[in-house]
């Protein structure tokens, strides 16, 4: 018998060693998690790609050729949106093309000087007579996101044109008396394309909320790149503009995508169609809404029996689409954070966002400089779906008795 006990265990001995070599390939290879760990570790920063998300992994869905990022304001969060363009930056070997209306982010300047005295070749478009270049305070009131510098910075002087001048960096002022040189823009290397509604600055990162898309797809790069190009080579602004995207629609990664530049591609059209087609729901951010039309239609669409919700910066509301939305007996808000909502984003039946540089105004329409992207990515537009209960349950419902109903 005493044999036998010892054969048993042996054979289970030999049993729970194979089961345990088992587990530990299985979980090498990402089938199981390793206790204590995650299921897969993370991606290396390689040059000329986007840095890893501050708020953790890619969702599921997402294409590969695309990272969205949400500014958090009014946090003590140390993963700011910055974080994600400046490795970019600092890997620079060969081209960086900035446009921006507001620049004064300490960060990106500094990134932007390094990358510079490493010979690598940089090309800036900024608004010299709207925007704002001030590092020399934290809280101004000039530029269209309340300004604000990040303090001392490279190259002495606290204006970003001439720190960036006088490192030799050449500066194209696209700055005018009619219309805006509004887009935001940085495109690395040809590889990486940053967009979307956030300035190069410090209100715009630490104060004001603002989606920032990095983009690796190639064709959509060279749409920005065309237009990069018109406004620092060919020095032609607003209405004097001939380049609109090369490729107006497109399929990366089997994710359909249209793209438009103001004021060449009549991008507000392209807004009150989508919104027209709407079926189930749009919910909306938007920092400037003016344009009658499109509020005409989202109103229309109420009526039909969609839900059309949206916050509005409170800055100037009162005097934009917002009564005529809010008189119409649609749930409409004004944003609820101290500083500035910036966003310019629409959500269509949670299929579809519109997103980018462009306000809801005739003159970003007319006679800005301006981008938009329309993805239509049930992924993508969970993450904005997101932002926009966040946003929207922090956001003020008006006292009718202070909006002017005709």
């Amino acid at each position: 018998m005493a044999k036998r006990s010892n054969t048993s265990s042996t054979l289970g001995g030999l049993l729970g060693l194979i089961a345990l070599v088992a587990l530990g390939y299985l979980a090498s290879k990402g089938v199981l998690p390793i206790p204590g760990g995650s299921a897969a570790a993370p991606a290396a920063v390689t040059p000329g790609a986007p840095a890893p998300a501050a708020s953790g992994p890619q969702s599921a869905g997402m294409p590969d050729w695309l990272h969205i990022y949400f500014t958090d304001p009014n946090t003590n969060d140390p993963n700011t949106v910055d974080q994600n363009v400046v490795p970019v930056i600092q890997a620079a070997t060969q081209t960086i093309d900035i446009t921006s209306f507001d620049f004064n982010l300490q960060s990106v300047l500094n990134a932007v000087l390094d990358a510079n005295k490493r010979g690598v070749k940089v090309r800036m478009v900024l608004d010299e007579k709207n925007g704002n270049q001030d590092m020399s305070t934290a809280d101004t009131s000039s530029g269209e996101d309340g300004g604000g510098g990040g303090g001392a910075s490279q190259g002495g002087g606290s204006n970003a044109v001439t720190i960036l001048t006088g490192a030799g960096i050449p500066v194209v002022d696209g700055g005018r008396s009619s219309g805006l040189m509004h887009n935001k823009i940085i495109i690395v290397d040809g590889k990486t394309l940053f967009m979307g509604s956030w300035n190069m600055s410090y209100n715009d990162t630490y104060r004001n909320n603002n989606n920032l898309l990095v983009i690796t797809d190639p064709t959509l790069i060279a749409n920005y790149q065309a237009k990069f190009n018109e406004l620092f080579v060919d020095k032609r602004f607003g209405t004097h503009a001939t380049v609109g995207a090369q490729t107006p629609s497109l399929t990366p990664g089997g994710v359909p995508v249209e793209n438009y530049f103001s004021p060449v591609d009549h991008v507000m059209d392209k807004l009150v169609s989508a919104v027209q087609g709407a079926q189930k729901t749009v919910h909306y951010m938007i920092f400037t809404y003016t344009d009658q039309p499109l509020a005409q239609a989202m109103i229309a669409r109420a009526k039909a029996g969609l839900e059309v919700e949206g916050v509005i910066e409170d800055r100037g509301a009162s005097q934009g689409a917002f009564p005529s939305i809010f008189c119409a007996g649609l749930p409409v808000k004004l944003d609820g954070n101290k500083y500035t909502m910036h966003h310019k984003v629409i959500i269509i039946d949670g299929q579809t966002v519109i997103t980018g540089s462009f306000n809801f105004t005739k003159t970003a329409d007319q006679a800005n400089d301006d981008n938009v992207l329309i993805i239509h990515s049930p992924a993508v537009a969970a993450l904005y779906e997101g932002e926009f209960q966040k946003i929207y349950g922090q956001g003020v419902t008006q006292d009718a008795s202070k909006v002017k109903c005709k």
